[in-house]
């Protein structure tokens, strides 16, 4: 099968040119024999990989069996994201050099990830070769864009394709809300279990959160949380991985709260690190919001963590309150105390509960994710096929 994925440049200094999430399921299909292409939208003069600001209008690699094809567009905001003007552009763009951007590969099928440009350009595409779509919602639609916030334009966008692929069951009820016409499915994401290292040499009441410093990741009641927690445990550590914005008012809230030394900023590590310092961490707290579905907490459980999410949000479909890890209310840093004041307490039924989400994280692997979404691609192609779609739409 041709997979042709449309999905924006997101570089993360890691070797790879998109979301390590695409990056990932891509490998998989390729793995399974399939022929991917990817389109990369990529606005001009902003940094690239290697810190390369100046690329050619199309630049072609191939990475890790994957065809790239980057799409330089002018862009003047938000790295291209943004609609209105830059989405004419990249339309412009795309519609002049589509046959060297496709060369002599015809796809099967078409999958864009997020809502945006990446979808829109997709559906061009489809009207050209006649072929299904795809769209995967990662949890844009919550947090990354205030456009997202429309419900109409979130319709708009996810209407134009066969089936939308939601990451997690609280993206589906966003998208159900927002009325969106096509058939919605949850397939969860995978994650490199490879990369973790369960580790028995723990260090004793330590606590760790990961990602990037922002109001979103509700990292203020995280730090609340261990304040209430060192009360009753004062051997307790918490470790802050990431870096971000809000990073200053973080460090003025542990020095309000006389924490001290026990709080520990990383600033931004590269992977390896935090798969170590999660090996060797007790429990692993995210109490964000608006998370479409959180990898991270996958790496954490994988890594023998005890791993406390927020109730309602996209890791509700995967951790089973006190089961496999906790689930939490969000802004309540109390709970929060409290559920590790239990797994203190109570250390074999806290045992059990990092087993049994060990065990459940090392199943979510890439290549599960991978073959849910080959059966979906498999099924649709089989209805165009039995339909007889014809091609129409983008000028030569």
């Amino acid at each position: 099968m041709n997979i042709l994925v449309v999905a924006h440049y997101h570089y993360q200094g890691i070797c790879v040119p998109t979301a390590l999430f695409v990056h990932n399921q891509m490998k998989e299909f390729v793995k399974a024999g399939h022929r991917v292409r990817i389109l990369v939208p990529t606005p001009m003069i902003k940094t690239g990989q290697d810190g390369k600001r100046f690329f050619p209008l199309l630049y072609t690699e191939v990475v890790d069996g994957i065809e790239h094809v980057f799409m330089r567009f002018p862009s003047f905001s938000n790295y291209g994201k943004r609609t209105g003007w830059n989405l004419r552009s990249a339309v412009w763009v795309l519609n002049r050099n589509l046959s060297k951007i496709l060369g002599d590969f015809r796809p099967d099928i078409i999958h864009a990830h997020k809502l945006g440009i990446n979808t829109e350009l997709a559906s061009l595409l489809r009207q050209r070769f006649g072929c299904p779509l795809v769209f995967t919602s990662h949890g844009e639609t919550g947090c990354e864009a205030p456009w997202n916030h429309d419900l109409n334009a979130v319709k708009r966008y996810a209407d134009k394709a066969d089936t939308v692929v939601c990451v997690s069951s609280a993206i589906k009820r966003y998208l159900e809300q927002a009325g969106v016409s096509p058939e919605l499915r949850v397939i969860c994401n995978g994650f490199a279990v490879n990369h973790c290292l369960p580790s028995a040499d723990r260090r004793p009441f330590s606590v760790i959160q990961v990602g990037h410093l922002t109001k979103q990741k509700r990292i203020n009641v995280t730090i609340e949380s261990f304040r209430q927690l060192r009360k009753q445990y004062p051997d307790a550590a918490l470790t802050l991985a990431g870096e971000g914005t809000e990073r200053r008012a973080l460090e003025q809230q542990c020095e309000t709260g006389h924490l001290g030394d026990a709080v520990w900023f990383t600033g931004e590590i590269p992977n390896e690190q935090v798969m170590e310092l999660l090996s060797r961490s007790q429990f692993f707290v995210m109490p964000s919001v608006n998370e479409g579905f959180g990898i991270v907490y996958l790496e954490a459980m994988a890594s023998g963590c005890i791993t406390i999410g927020t109730a309602g949000e996209g890791i509700a479909d995967f951790i089973k309150d006190g089961v496999n890890g906790f689930l939490v209310p969000p802004d309540r840093p109390d709970v929060i105390a409290q559920r590790i004041a239990w797994c203190l307490e109570h250390p074999e039924e806290a045992d059990r509960i990092a087993r049994q989400g060990r065990q459940d994280a090392a199943e979510q692997t890439w290549e599960k994710n991978a073959r849910d979404y080959l059966a979906l691609f498999e099924e649709w192609k089989g209805k165009y096929n039995h339909d007889g779609k014809t091609e129409a739409g983008l000028e030569e």
